[in-house]
């Protein structure tokens, strides 16, 4: 999904492609989405709830820059009555997307890598994931050409199934030495069992 579906993904890409001043995030800043995940997704849903006992999706509500960028700001330059509404957790919103616009042009799929806790969820299951990197040792010339083009920073010769992979590609499309591949198992049936 990642790699492929995220529409917000897309917008990080293209932001990154304006030019600015380049720099790498410390390798500490990718637990912070599963703190995210852990603290604003799983556990204050279930502890601070209503009087029904339903928690609130307090990501959406008060962090996600996808949907302040793609969702919040467009309805509001399109809906004076909204624009009336606007109150002190849009303004926080706003600032957190505005963060994350300077964050994408420095470093490229900033959210993804700090704040994104769907992501991070994801990754927990690359391990045992159906669609997965496979690389050839014998092939691999430990050239490195992988590592600095992975958009997530990831070393596939050496971890090709991180739970930071995204699954783009650009590791198997850069690779000059054929030694990366995306496996998809197919399901496969003797003839005898076919109808």
């Amino acid at each position: 999904v990642c790699g492929f579906l995220c529409p917000f993904g897309l917008l990080q890409e293209l932001l990154y492609k304006i030019p600015f001043p380049r720099k790498k995030l410390p390798a500490g800043f990718k637990y912070i989405k599963y703190g995210m995940l852990l603290i604003v997704v799983f556990l204050l849903p279930v502890v601070l709830t209503n009087a029904v006992g339903m928690g609130n999706p307090y990501f959406c509500e008060f962090i996600c820059p996808a949907g302040t960028l793609e969702g919040g700001l467009p309805l509001l330059a399109v809906d004076s009555r909204l624009r009336a509404m606007v109150g002190l957790a849009m303004i926080v919103k706003v600032a957190i997307a505005f963060m994350t616009i300077i964050g994408c042009l420095v470093t490229i799929r900033f959210f993804c890598k700090t704040l994104c806790p769907l992501g991070a969820f994801y990754g927990f299951f690359n391990k045992v994931s159906l669609v997965r990197l496979e690389i050839d040792p014998g092939a691999c010339i430990s050239c490195g050409i992988c590592q600095e083009t992975c958009p997530m920073d990831v070393d596939p010769s050496k971890n090709p199934n991180s739970m930071e992979c995204i699954r783009c590609g650009q590791c198997i499309h850069n690779c000059s030495a054929r030694a990366i591949r995306l496996q998809v198992p197919m399901v496969s049936a003797k003839t005898e069992d076919l109808p």
